[in-house]
Formats: structure tokens, C-alpha cells, sequence
């Protein structure tokens, strides 16, 4: 499994979940991406990625938007979003945050049965099923 973190996550958050994470790969977006590309272009080219690909991603408007959503559910992605306010944290408050929800959010994904979305609490760290990404 792949967790793509998108560009709104620091890249060297994404550096550092992938050296705790030793089952799954992490990748930062901007390894991949230019800074600004729209989302729907992104998430269209990680959804043909070889393994099953996760978006971690800061910016939960993807779930407001008709049409990046449209792209969400057409990729048939997983999608774990950080509540609004993870990305004000001071980033020493945000890496030790991240590190205690990240094994929470590898189990909720690897159990979920179909396609999900997901939201991570800033000040209660739990997760929270979205629902099914084809419901949404």
C-alpha cells in the first residue's frame, strides 16, 4: 500500500512517517508533482500507481468540491483527511501528533473494506469514518 501525502502535508512529515512506517510506502507529493497542479490531475495519475494508493491529505475541501470529488470517486482512492487545524500546528506539535494517529490510520485503512474516507481529529487524534467513497 501507498499513502500519498498531498502538498498541503510538509514534505518532511511525509519523510518522517516514512521512516517510522515499516509495512507500507509514504511519498510527498512534491517528489512527484509540481506545487499547484489542481488535484484532480494528481489524484488521476497515483490512482494508476501498482499498488493500492491512500491520499493523506490536509485539504478536506476535496470532499466539498463536486468535481474533485467526482475524480475521488472515479479513482476509487482511499482518502484520510486531517481535520481543519492541522495545518496551523507549530511542526513539533504536528510530527509527535502524526506519529501517535499513524498507526490508528494504517489499521482503520487496512480494515476497511471498500474505499473509504476518513478524517483525523487535531486535538483528539481519533478517526473518523467518513463513509464509502462511492457514497459520497
Amino acid at each position: 500500500m501507498i499513502f500519498f501525502t498531498d502538498e498541503n502535508i510538509p514534505k518532511n512529515i511525509a519523510y518522517m512517517l516514512s521512516y517510522f512506517e515499516r509495512k507500507h510506502q509514504v511519498r510527498a507529493h512534491l517528489d512527484f508533482f509540481p506545487r499547484g497542479i489542481p488535484d484532480t490531475e494528481w489524484m488521476s495519475t497515483v490512482a494508476l500507481w501498482d499498488e493500492t494508493t491512500v491520499v493523506v491529505c490536509a485539504d478536506g475541501r476535496i470532499l466539498k468540491n463536486k468535481v474533485e470529488r467526482k475524480v475521488l470517486k472515479e479513482c476509487n482512492l482511499m482518502f484520510v483527511c486531517l481535520s481543519p487545524g492541522w495545518t496551523h500546528l507549530e511542526w513539533t506539535i504536528y510530527g509527535w501528533k502524526i506519529i501517535k494517529a499513524w498507526p490508528d490510520i494504517v489499521k482503520n485503512v487496512e480494515q476497511a473494506p471498500y474505499p473509504m474516507a476518513f478524517e483525523v481529529a487535531v486535538g483528539s487524534l481519533k478517526i473518523q469514518s467518513r463513509g464509502l467513497i462511492r457514497d459520497l
